[in-house]
């Protein structure tokens, strides 16, 4: 899942400029994220990705997007 993440935020800061703050998960990735980083919890591996989490039941594979909301959050 780490390296799925980092394709998806590379990609996005190469085609944006600028780095996401919004991941989109459904529930059976947050098993998956939460295993990629050795059982962390999610507030320390949002804090490392530097990004807020939406977990949506519909979302079929993770994606990454960046809004001003989200950053206002972060901040």
């Amino acid at each position: 899942m780490q390296d799925y993440l980092s394709r998806l935020v590379t990609g996005f800061e190469h085609a944006h400029g600028i780095h996401p703050n919004l991941l989109y998960i459904n529930p059976h990735h947050i098993d998956q994220l939460k295993a990629s980083f050795d059982n962390k919890s999610l507030q320390h591996i949002m804090g490392l990705l530097e990004m807020e989490l939406i977990i949506d039941s519909y979302t079929t594979h993770p994606h990454v997007c960046w809004t001003e909301v989200a950053q206002r959050a972060v901040s």
